[in-house]
């Protein structure tokens, strides 16, 4: 079966992100590109399922080979996005270079294929700038959910530091001592 057959019969919009995902990947090792899931998506990984989003944003050092590669594959560009409705996929490819640490992306396996995530500090802090510099209400919730979630698991010292350099140290600390009270 097909890849196109395979997601066209994945019902689970999430998984059938994930697994293109892993496919787009595939595609693109032969470039020694490894596409790094970021935003929405990550995030709806993580909280398995309970944030919602609608595409699939990545982080490639190439983007016109990924570009290429979607094309190939029947994806049409509208501004930002590759559209593949059919699938009821879209792509945005927001930058080359992954804001955070590529010691800490996280590689997932759906079926044959390695997914590269950004990693939980990382999308953390990545909700927690949201939150304090574009005034996000939401996004609030979200780092907290993060904290809930996997605060045992975390790397305090690293996402004090990265909150430090992004001026958001005084938020996640206040945030921390909020989860610590729930």
């Amino acid at each position: 079966m097909s890849i196109w057959e395979r997601l066209a019969q994945t019902a689970d919009r999430g998984r059938r992100r994930l697994l293109f995902a892993g496919w787009l990947t595939e595609q693109v090792k032969p470039y020694g590109l490894e596409p790094i899931v970021v935003g929405g998506h990550a995030l709806e990984f993580y909280t398995l399922g309970d944030y919602a989003t609608a595409d699939i944003d990545l982080v490639c050092s190439d983007r016109a080979i990924v570009e290429q590669v979607l094309e190939q594959a029947g994806f049409h560009r509208e501004g930002r996005h590759w559209y593949r409705p059919d699938l009821n996929l879209a792509i945005e490819i927001l930058d080359e270079v992954l804001a955070g640490s590529k010691e800490r992306v996280e590689r997932v396996t759906i079926e044959e294929y390695t997914v590269y995530l950004i990693g939980k500090e990382d999308l953390l802090i990545d909700r927690l700038n949201a939150y304090v510099h574009w005034k996000s209400e939401a996004d609030c919730l979200w780092a907290k959910e993060l904290m809930l979630l996997f605060g045992e698991v975390m790397d305090w010292a690293y996402l004090e530091q990265r909150a430090a350099e992004e001026g958001t140290l005084d938020k996640l600390m206040e945030l921390r001592g909020e989860v610590a009270d729930d």
